[in-house]
This record gives C-alpha cells, structure tokens and sequence, in this order.
C-alpha cells in the first residue's frame, strides 16, 4: 500500500487496494488532465469504479452513520495529495451527500444516492455567486430559476448541482438548497471563459447561468434557511482543509525526492529545511485526526456546538499557515529550476496557492477569538 493514502481506512482489502491504484493513477496523469479539454472526467469514472464516489453512503465504509470522520479526512487528504483539482471536486461530492444526508426526504436520498451506486454520478455544490445571484419564483409547474453561480468546480463533470438561491416557498422565504440536473442544463450556460486562474485549472470551476431552468418540489431539498444550520456549516471547513494537507503532503514528497535526486540530502541546510517541512506536516496531521474526533463526538452528542466552530476555523487557518510554510520551504529547497516544467512541484506550488485562498480567512480568525473571550474553555483530550 502506497504510504499515506488510506492507512486505516476500515475498507475492504480489495477496495482499499483499488483506491490506493486510482489514487497512484490519478497522481501520475494530474500534469495532463490540467490541459486535457474534458477535465478530471476519467479520474472520477475510476473513483466511481473503485467505490470511492459511495464510500459514505449507508452501507458503506465510511457511511455518515458512523463515526468516521478522522477516516473521512484522510481520504480526502489522500485524493488531495493525488491531485488538488480532482480533491476539490470529490470534496465538493462528499459535502453535497452529507446535505442530502442531512436535510433531505427518505424518497430524496433513496433516489440520489442511487444514481451515485448505480450510475456513478457525481454531485457538487455551488453556493458562491456575484450580483447575478440565484433566486427562484413560483411557476404552475414549481419554481423557476434565474440568476449564476460562480466558482462551479466540475461544472463541465457533475451530474447533479446543490446550488441555493433566495425563495417564498410557501409564505417561507430564505435561502434554498435545490439539486439541478445538469444533464437538462444547455451546455452554452457553462461560461468556459470565466475560469483563468493561477492554478487549480483543472478543476474546471466555471460560472453557470442557471435562468429559467424549472425545478419541482421535489427538486427541493429542506426549507429555507436549512442550510446555515450550525454546526455544520462552519464546522465542515475540516473537509476543504485535508484535501488542503494533501497538497501540502504532495509538495513534501515531491521537494523530498528532488533533493534525493541531486543527492543534496546530505547538506545540513537542506536537511533543516526537511525537517521543517515534516514537522509541519506532522502537527496538520494531529489538526485534522483532532478536528474529525471533536466532530463525530459533538455532533452525536448534540453539544458543543460553538467549541466545534472554533475549533473547526482554527483547523481550517493552522492549516492554511501550515502549508504557506511547506511551500517556503520547499522553494528555498528547490530554487528555481525545481520550480519548472517538468517537475511537478511547478503545478502543485500553483495549485495549492490558489486553493487556499478561501473566503474571509481573516473574519474566521476573529470568530475563533470570540469564542475563547466569551467563553471559559479549554480543549482537552477526552475524546
């Protein structure tokens, strides 16, 4: 087994085999599917097959159900480190299930999560819009759309959008959770020219026009408002964060094997720039094993709701600083030949900057504070 892809991830050995292999193939094609037209469209078409796109349904190894988060977050670390792109959107697949697991109706999750097992569809949510935003109007047949979203990673990929918008659904209004077949959406409303990043390009995260799309009511998922429910609306930055330590840990390797390769390990400033570098790594880790152990026992408890916000957005910055660090180091590493094509460490360094910057990362700091001024609490190590 390929060393930190899924060590103790309770799989059977012949899915845990499977994954290991998607996940080595998927590594090694990632400087090609950053240009390839169709995006990471046979990456998932081997996730599907290995049986990670349904890892957390009912039944299944890391099924919601259970107390799994610590496995869930290696996974997604795993697929990070594979690929950014290819973790952004299979975290974006991950997060869409757990809203369905939460909020929706048993007809709801029996048919969704069977296109999943079945037919190897892939969700993804979409909440980021601009002034064009989404709302919806009531219409003979249900609702109507109009309005964008921006920031779709997989637009071009996924099968079945979670976007919200603003409704008056039955003298209710607030924002709304709806799930938009893609497959019905004219592929001219995919603006392929919106996505021009620094990095994450495969990810293909373009913006959508969803106008005058008709959804039904059971296209709905909960009411309005469901979908800010805390604690899991902040508390799920734990899940973007590991695939964030993923990138970091493909950036540790790949700085590692360069050095090796130039036989410079030997040199004392490297090697503190090594160690570093691990240790850094290391302390993500125990973030992450914390964070999934915090989550599983307070959400099941229903307590704590506030502490596992901060502790979440703590989670999510420690880690963002942790990997700012990696890649210093690494750059100090490498110089600028190992920063060019065709070492991989020129995509990852693009890749990992851009996904990092996340929304209000200094807001989320200040929130943290605010729990710790208001509140007298430690957090210990009963868990």
């Amino acid at each position: 087994m390929m060393p930190g892809i899924t060590e103790d991830l309770p799989i059977k050995k012949t899915s845990e085999a499977s994954i290991n292999l998607v996940l080595k193939k998927i590594a090694e094609r990632a400087a090609v599917t950053e240009h390839h037209p169709n995006g990471p469209a046979e990456e998932f078409k081997w996730l599907h097959e290995c049986g990670a796109l349904s890892i957390v349904l009912p039944g299944h190894p890391l099924d919601f159900n259970l107390p799994k988060t610590p496995q869930l977050l290696r996974l997604l670390k795993a697929v990070g480190k594979a690929n950014l792109s290819v973790g952004r959107i299979f975290e974006g697949h991950v997060n869409t299930l757990y809203l369905i697991h939460l909020y929706a109706e048993a007809e709801q999750r029996e048919r969704w999560y069977r296109e999943v097992e079945e037919k190897g569809h892939l969700f993804g949510v979409w909440n980021t819009q601009a002034a064009d935003g989404i709302s919806l109007r009531a219409d003979a047949s249900g609702f109507r759309i109009n309005g964008s979203k921006t920031f779709c990673s997989g637009a071009e990929i996924v099968n079945r959008a979670l976007i919200s918008g603003d409704i008056d659904r039955d003298g209710e209004k607030g924002w709304q959770l709806l799930i938009v077949n893609m497959e019905d959406l004219p592929q001219e409303r995919i603006d392929r020219k919106s996505w021009k990043p620094l990095g994450m390009k495969a990810s293909g995260s373009y913006k959508v026009d969803f106008s005058d799309y008709l959804i039904s009511e059971k296209d709905l998922v909960a009411r309005p408002g469901t979908y800010l429910t805390q604690p899991y609306f902040n508390a799920g930055a734990i899940r973007f964060a590991a695939v964030h330590l993923g990138g970091a840990e493909a950036i540790a390797q790949h700085t590692l094997s360069y050095l090796r390769e130039l036989k410079r390990t030997e040199d004392p400033f490297q090697q503190m720039r090594i160690y570093n570098i691990m240790s850094e790594l290391t302390t993500g880790q125990l973030w992450l094993n914390r964070a999934g152990k915090y989550y599983d026992k307070w959400v099941a408890a229903g307590s704590h709701d506030q502490a596992l916000i901060a502790f979440a957005n703590m989670t999510r910055t420690v880690i963002e600083e942790i990997c700012l660090k990696i890649m210093d180091e690494s750059n100090r590493c490498v110089g600028a030949r190992g920063l060019m094509e065709p070492f991989e460490l020129e995509r990852l360094h693009r890749d990992l900057t851009f996904y990092l910057r996340q929304p209000a990362p200094d807001a989320t700091r200040l929130k943290a504070a605010e729990f710790f001024i208001q509140h007298d609490f430690t957090f210990d190590d009963d868990i």
